[in-house]
């Protein structure tokens, strides 16, 4: 079973113990059909991730208010602040045309005129855009995830299309 980040557990929300959340996505319908996530503490990996069933959802895609059951308190709360909120593929929200879960992205190898150059080992935010952390022969390099240097995305084969090999250098 591949889980998906769908949100960041940014705060505690009143006196009842819920989540404050942001998705990760920006959509906020797809949690209000959720039954149960999991929360994964900052740093630790999904297979260390704790079960919740979901009590209620509130608010909007900018501040969701995530009730689970067993958190009641807001210092059972405060112990999941910087969680990441995991759910299965078909609870996530849909991806848009040129839109991918950071999980797609991983694991793809970099192609450059039919070669394989790298393969994605990450995918973080700069600030002005999305860049893929790759593994090269010569070590680890960064690609930014822009139109100027990437071409087709192909998550079902895995590849991805790199159109100008100088960044790579």
């Amino acid at each position: 079973m591949k889980l998906l980040t769908i949100g960041l557990v940014r705060t505690v929300h009143g006196v009842r113990g819920a989540l404050k959340v942001r998705s990760t996505s920006g959509e906020f319908d797809h949690f209000k059909t959720l039954q149960s996530v999991r929360l994964a503490k900052k740093g630790a990996d999904d297979l260390s991730a704790q079960a919740f069933e979901v009590v209620s959802v509130a608010g909007s895609a900018h501040a969701i208010i995530l009730k689970l059951q067993g958190i009641d308190t807001p210092e059972a709360a405060a112990v999941w602040r910087g969680a990441r909120v995991l759910a299965e593929r078909q609870q996530a929200a849909r991806c848009g045309d040129g839109e991918y879960y950071i999980a797609d992205l991983e694991g793809c190898e970099l192609v450059f005129n039919g070669a394989t150059v790298a393969t994605v080992e990450s995918v973080w935010d700069s600030g002005a855009s999305d860049m893929l952390e790759v593994r090269t022969g010569d070590g680890n390099r960064n690609v930014p995830f822009r139109k100027e240097f990437i071409g087709t995305v192909d998550v079902e084969n895995r590849r991805i299309e790199l159109l100008e090999d100088w960044i790579l250098e």
